[in-house]
Order: C-alpha cells, then structure tokens, then sequence
C-alpha cells in the first residue's frame, strides 16, 4: 500500500514488489513522478496499480468502484490534503488513513505525530552530539544522557521548522551556526502530545480547512481507535478520536496549540506563501 505522495514512503515500492511477486499495489490518488510526469506505471512501479483507494472502502459515499478484498478488515478513509505546483502543474496531494479492526489502531502516515521527550533508544549517537553542540565550531562533547537529549530536542526543531528560531549564524564566524538561548522551551511546546506536525499544518491544512475537517469527522466518529500508529516519530502512540479530533481544533482557531511563531516564520511560513501566490496566479 503506497499511501501518500511523498517519495520517502514509496521509494521501496518497486523493490517490494520484486520481492513479493504476489503481491497487489493499492496507492492513495494521485501519484505522480517527477519530472517525468508521465512516466508509466511499469516504469515507476515495475508493474500496474491494482486499486487507487479514492475516498473511503465506505460504500455509502464511496465513489470507488473497485475496492480491495481486504476492507472487511482494515477499512481507509482519503483526504485530499492540498495542491503544490509541482513542474508547473497544480499537483493535490492525498494521504489515506487506515483501521485495523481487530486491534482497533488507526494508521496514519503525516497527518498526526508525537515526538517523545526523550531520545529512542535507536537514535543515532554521534548525531545527537553533534547537534547537541552550541556552536558548529566547537569539538564534539562528550557522550552522556544530557548531551544526547539536547541533540533530540534539537533535532526535533531542525525537522520540524527547516529554520528554528534560536538557530543562528554567529555574527563573528563566517559559517557558523550557533544555539541561542530558547530552543528547549520551544521544544517543550512541540513535543510530547499528539499534534499536526508543522509542515502539515502549515504548507497543506491551511489550504483547505474545510475539507481536512470533513476527514478529521470521518475518521473520528467512524472508527473507535484505541491507538494510533503513524509513520513518524513516536508509535504506538496511546489515543482515541477525542485526542485525534483535539490535535485538530486548530482548524477552527489558528490561535489554538499554536507553535511559535519565530520558529515558523523563516523557512514554513515563506514557503507556504509562496506555494499559495503561485496557485493563485495560475488559478
């Protein structure tokens, strides 16, 4: 199942299916390849899609003539997300969610996340130290707790914003980044509950709130998860659909759980301007 756009969640795809000749393709709508944008299914798959999981295996609202022979099983709801130029074409991008019934756990790919307070324990060590660092100039420090959870938390805040707030070029030393005093309180507002990750919130959901709640509505009031399983960050992560539809009161208030504003303001928040004046010129 290839069950968003992004390249980072179906690049394995055609390696798997190599393996698994068995085995069927389901994708969410509308992948594309780039720039190639007609490349065909064989050539980005190494073979044709089976089903596109168009929005919901519900049959009473469902528009998808064909669906899989497991949704007696797992059931799936699509959001179409937000639409990006991409070569010069108004791309929409979609995510489809997923529910196991049997163990009652939503599956999710972007749409929630929760990053842990603490480093995983699978983290990788001499990455952590050097993100730990203050200052890219200074040697590496030495190995212990406290030096690896300054790494996490700013890394966290590096994946998150692209350009946090309190990272800063040292106004005395030509290319070199310094940590200035504020990142860990940042941190805390950011990790630790389940959130719509800032990329998401910022450069998709803001496009089409309407549309996200709908989704936000099915997903909660169809399904009674007791967990949800995203492909970022922290999982299992312990939650029904009162905390999922909480992760998303945003959409009614930009104001609520609102992350900090310098944080979003030199990388997300440009690129989103950007992103919406070009669809509107082409609009």
């Amino acid at each position: 199942v290839v069950p968003t756009y992004a390249l980072e969640h179906k690049v394995f795809v055609k390696d798997a299916l190599k393996r698994w000749t068995d085995a069927k393709l389901y994708t969410s709508p509308g992948q594309f390849s780039f720039p190639l944008r007609s490349a065909p299914d064989e050539l980005v798959w190494g073979r044709p899609v089976d089903c596109v999981l168009q929005g919901s295996d519900d049959f009473t609202i469902s528009t998808n003539d064909q669906q899989p022979s497991w949704t007696n099983e797992i059931q799936y709801e699509t959001l179409a997300a937000g639409t990006f130029d991409i070569g010069g074409i108004p791309t929409t991008l979609y995510e489809t969610a997923f529910f196991h019934k049997k163990s009652k756990t939503l599956i999710v790919t972007d749409s929630v996340a929760q990053i842990s307070l603490e480093p995983p324990p699978l983290s990788h060590v001499e990455n952590l130290l050097l993100v730990s660092k203050r200052s890219t100039s200074d040697a590496l420090p030495e190995d212990t707790s406290e030096t690896r959870r300054i790494g996490w938390e700013k890394t966290a805040l590096l994946i998150s914003y692209f350009f946090p707030e309190h990272e800063e070029p040292d106004p005395d030393k030509v290319g070199v980044v310094t940590w200035t005093e504020g990142w860990h309180d940042n941190f805390q507002q950011l990790a630790g509950r389940l959130c719509v990750p800032p990329v998401v919130r910022t450069l998709l959901y803001a496009q089409n709130p309407g549309e996200v709640r709908h989704w936000v509505d099915r997903v909660a009031s169809r399904w009674e998860f007791e967990r949800i399983v995203p492909a970022h960050w922290e999982a299992p992560i312990t939650a029904g659909p009162t905390d999922f539809k909480r992760a998303f009161r945003f959409l009614e208030d930009d104001a609520i759980d609102a992350f900090p504003e310098n944080d979003l303001k030199r990388g997300l928040r440009p690129i989103a301007d950007v992103a919406l004046k070009t669809l509107g010129r082409k609009g």
